[in-house]
């Protein structure tokens, strides 16, 4: 299958075998984070009946970002890549049997599901900065926005299947069959990583600091001094505060404003996830993108104008193609975000900057939290809408006073 898709230029990137092998493994891993998302949230919604618990779970899923994330990155350029990203699967997939455990005996509490997201989330943590500088190291800078939009194409688009497949799932057999599924999941993500070849990675110099503190520090440090990365590192944040927590929201959504079940949760909330797949897919298929920046702009400012069209949409009906809108910018931004990153940071310093990257995705526990909070006192619509236009506000300030991240260029 991949041999075939190498002679299409959307996928051209996939000639080189390994990071074919790690594409492949990694939608099993997106699938699996989408769906156990979305089904995590709809049982403390059962549970709970509160918004504020709901957006907890997506606070304990991402908190560990902020840390793990920057030290992940950190230790990405101390240690085998690879080795790092077995162990962040072999965590996953034993969470996932405990949990299944735990759904077949019945024993489901919040704090439970809260503990679980908590776990799961450390390894995401883990993968997410180890996963995209590994692919940096293992492709030529020519193959480079290629990999990086047909991965966030595979991120996307198994967040659209993830919550189609979950909420549909859920609806029919409950919350074990879902799970039974996700241990599966893993189960092939990790034996694919296990047999992947070894790739032959660029040499680099070793500029690793002394202690992993002054490593991470070093990294903050670079990151901050490079106006382009400066640039990202603060879109990042604004967007992972004020506009990301939109979609830990949608099973509040769902029963208390759109009035509608786990089946059509799952259809709605994976329609962003379609609309970014189409845009990624476009952007993959640009032979010799060169403007980055320009790229990476216009889909954050997308990204915010489509939820707040969605927070303040009247029916289930319309909220469906203002979700497609959110797809359509996430393309852009998460795509341009990591390409921007791994591109303009020198090779020995790829991992600490990626992870000064997850340091600013790390704030959006504290968005879910607050914008959860914020549902319970004004209403999850009017919540979810003022903070998106405040961030899109602070995002429009960032594009205008860091003229260097719209001027960045592969």
């Amino acid at each position: 299958m991949l041999h075939a898709l190498t002679n299409v230029s959307t996928f051209r990137s996939l000639e080189h075998k390994e990071w074919g092998i790690l594409w492949l493994a990694g939608h099993l891993w997106h699938l699996a984070f989408w769906m156990d998302l979305i089904v995590l949230g709809w049982l403390v919604l059962e549970l709970s009946d509160s918004a504020f618990q709901v957006a907890l779970v997506g606070t304990f899923r991402l908190i560990p970002m902020g840390f793990l994330g920057v030290l992940a990155g950190s230790l990405g350029d101390r240690l085998p890549k690879r080795k790092l990203l077995i162990l962040a699967q072999i965590i996953n997939l034993t969470v996932t049997v405990a949990f299944t455990v735990i759904l077949i005996f019945d024993l489901e509490r919040v704090w439970l599901i809260y503990l679980t997201a908590l776990l799961t989330g450390s390894a995401w943590s883990i993968d997410f900065p180890i996963r995209r500088a590994f692919i940096r190291d293992m492709l030529p800078a020519t193959a480079i926005v290629n990999a990086m939009a047909i991965d966030a194409a595979s991120l996307v688009g198994m967040a659209m299947a993830g919550r189609w497949i979950g909420g549909g799932l859920l609806a029919a057999s409950g919350p074990v069959l879902v799970y039974g599924f996700l241990v599966g999941c893993y189960i092939v993500g990790l034996a694919l990583l296990v047999r992947m070849p070894n790739p032959t990675v660029e040499p680099r110099p070793s500029t690793a600091a002394p202690s992993v503190v002054k490593d991470l520090i070093a990294g903050f440090v670079y990151v901050w001094r490079n106006p382009a990365l400066r640039g990202v590192l603060l879109v990042t944040v604004i967007i992972n505060f004020c506009v990301a927590p939109y979609f830990q929201l949608t099973p509040v959504f769902a029963k208390d404003v759109f009035d509608i079940g786990p089946g059509l949760l799952g259809l709605m909330s994976g329609m962003d996830g379609l609309g970014a797949l189409i845009g990624a897919l476009v952007l993959a298929s640009m032979i010799g993108l060169v403007r980055l920046g320009r790229v990476f702009a216009i889909g954050s400012i997308v990204f915010g104008v489509g939820v707040l069209l969605f927070s303040q949409a009247p029916n289930y009906q319309a909220a469906i193609p203002f979700l497609v809108i959110v797809g359509l910018g996430t393309a852009g931004f998460a795509a341009m975000q990591t390409t921007i990153t791994v591109t303009q940071a020198e090779p020995e310093m790829r991992g600490r900057a990626m992870g000064a990257v997850a340091l600013g995705i790390g704030v959006i526990p504290l968005g879910m939290a607050f914008v959860g909070g914020m549902s319970e006192w004004l209403g999850a619509a009017e919540a979810l809408g003022l903070t998106s236009l405040i961030g899109l506000g602070l995002i429009a300030m960032v594009l205008l006073f860091q003229p260097d991240l719209r001027r960045a260029k592969q």
